[in-house]
């Protein structure tokens, strides 16, 4: 289990051993509110299996969905970095998630008894910006081309493949819609365009892209050349 979750394999024997004494796995299912913005706390988990959202509301409240978290994903690690241990966003299951849940004090040892441990959340942390600002970026393209994002997001992050081919959850329209920040009449328009025109498709598993054309057009993929002669 522990060569999923990166945090795992950059710790020394002995200190994953100490991190992982006394934890607990968790089964949650879709829709389960796991962390609430604004409540003290300490706990850290790290996503084994599901995908999970972090999401904020307005003071009209309305959702803002912050990112998606699939397996690997630790949580609840920024309360620890902050002058006080407040969580700052509600973290939901979008599918089942499973879970482990770390003994209160783990990621602080951690973080204290190993640089390696403290680089690797300052690089989370970083790359956590990243994305935030190429989501801030997403806001200002098309409807297509944000439903597009987000459908692929989803599809990569249902499973340990990091694969666009990989079945799209099967989540309400109302959270797509959320997570792209579009409509819920405008996110059903477009996915039955997306299924006409060829660009999805029902399989077995479920809804799924049937070409990533449309994906490398809009730069949200990398076009691979063709191969030499």
């Amino acid at each position: 289990m522990s060569s999923q979750i990166k945090i795992l394999e950059a710790l020394d024997q002995d200190l994953r051993e100490s991190f992982l004494r006394n934890h607990r796995q968790l089964a949650i299912p879709a829709n389960h509110q796991l962390i609430f913005q604004s409540d003290w706390g300490s706990e850290a988990y790290v996503i084994v299996e599901g995908i999970a959202k972090a999401r904020s509301l307005t003071l009209a409240g309305e959702e803002v969905v912050i990112s998606l978290m699939g397996s690997g994903a630790l949580i609840g690690d920024l309360a620890l970095l902050s002058p006080e241990p407040i969580r700052s966003v509600d973290v939901v299951a979008l599918t089942a998630v499973t879970l482990l849940k770390f003994r209160d004090g783990a990621l602080k040892e951690a973080l204290e008894s190993s640089s390696t441990a403290l680089a690797l959340i300052a690089g989370l942390q970083a790359q956590r910006l990243k994305v935030l600002g190429e989501r801030l970026m997403l806001m200002h393209e098309d409807a297509t081309t944000r439903l597009l994002a987000t459908l692929l997001e989803l599809a990569r992050l249902n499973g340990p493949a990091d694969d666009p081919h990989q079945p799209i959850p099967a989540i309400s329209q109302n959270e797509i819609a959320a997570i792209a920040g579009l409509s819920r009449g405008t996110t059903s328009t477009l996915i039955n365009k997306l299924r006409s025109n060829g660009t999805l498709e029902n399989g077995v598993e479920g809804l799924r892209f049937a070409t990533l054309a449309p994906l490398q057009r809009r730069g949200l993929l990398p076009t691979i050349p063709p191969s030499p002669g």
